[in-house]
């Protein structure tokens, strides 16, 4: 096969997903990303049974030193968006918001707004539109590792 002047080869390198293969920890969930293979996943054994496991973020990509944190945390169903205080608020708002909030230390009621104050860690390199927190719809992940201050918000957009 040959190619002309005229013509150009493209390869498509895009990771799986839309996180970048360099955010993983491990080579060889860089490579699974670049082979579009689902990297981060290991296979253990449960109850004599082969299970495919998934990995936690914090194990499975580079996060940015912890730092203390203030915004609103919106918690509902199967989305948990954390929005900082410096951020435009209306951007922040409903489906658009980019940043995941796992809240392990927490176990508060789905459906609400809060104002939250935590120590915690963003992943380094943002996945773009998505890649984060479920169905991968984030571009961004913060883990609160502490919580320092929470309270209801008055209002679901304060």
């Amino acid at each position: 096969m040959t190619v002309s002047d005229d013509e150009v080869v493209v390869f498509d390198v895009r990771p799986f997903g839309d996180i970048p293969y360099m955010a993983y920890i491990d080579p060889i969930d860089q490579q699974r990303a670049l082979s579009r293979d689902e990297p981060c996943t290991r296979e253990k054994m449960l109850d004599g049974e082969t299970v495919i496991t998934r990995l936690p973020t914090d194990q499975c990509v580079f996060m940015e030193p912890a730092k203390v944190w203030h915004g609103r945390w919106l918690n509902q169903y199967e989305h948990s968006v954390f929005c900082p205080t410096e951020a435009n608020q209306k951007e922040c708002n409903g489906a658009d918001a980019d940043m995941w909030l796992t809240a392990a230390p927490l176990d508060e009621a789905n459906g609400k707004s809060y104002i939250i104050s935590f120590i915690g860690r963003k992943t380094r390199y943002p996945g773009g539109p998505g890649g984060y927190g479920h169905l991968s719809s984030y571009a961004s992940e913060i883990i609160v590792d502490r919580v320092i201050s929470i309270e209801v918000a008055s209002r679901p957009e304060d």
